[in-house]
């Protein structure tokens, strides 16, 4: 499960002005999704993004929910994450910031990766002649818990 962290008033506000200003209506709804993914850390599902925000607003179905994580995601507000579960998670941006992911393969547990080795591969594609417009990297193994499990259970 992602690690859960506080949201940041001036921010959660920046963006709902990006919202408003890109023409969508701030609704209690929409502010109860952003601050349950705001809280929630990096690559939520859309289920587990429904059953924190109706903490805050306990009427929110799980289509608002979807309608407003597209919206967030067509602002550039927000990103999808596709791992190869076949799963759509979703996280804030961080206003021109990037990370990557740590994906456990035994418990599923994501944890964000800060640093980014990708720039001398976007190098040698510029070389090629190729414009690198974005990427995603997420590294697969067994998360430190799991590994200790195993090493119980032998």
């Amino acid at each position: 499960m992602p690690r859960s962290r506080a949201p940041s008033e001036p921010r959660l506000e920046g963006r709902l002005r990006r919202l408003r200003t890109a023409g969508h209506r701030i609704t209690a709804q929409r502010k109860a999704v952003l601050r349950a993914l705001a809280g929630m850390g990096c690559a939520c599902g859309a289920e587990d993004i429904h059953a924190r925000a109706r903490r805050i607003y306990p009427r929110l179905g799980l289509v608002t929910v979807y309608r407003t994580l597209g919206a967030l995601v067509r602002e550039g507000l927000a990103q999808t994450v596709q791992l190869d579960d076949g799963r759509i998670r979703y996280e804030l941006r961080d206003d021109g910031r990037h990370h990557h992911h740590l994906v456990c393969l035994s418990c599923g547990a994501i944890a964000r990766l800060e640093t980014c080795a990708v720039g001398p591969l976007q190098q040698a594609g510029r070389r090629r002649g190729f414009t690198v417009t974005a990427h995603r990297l997420e590294l697969f193994g067994y998360c430190g818990d799991c590994r200790s499990l195993e090493r119980e259970a032998r």
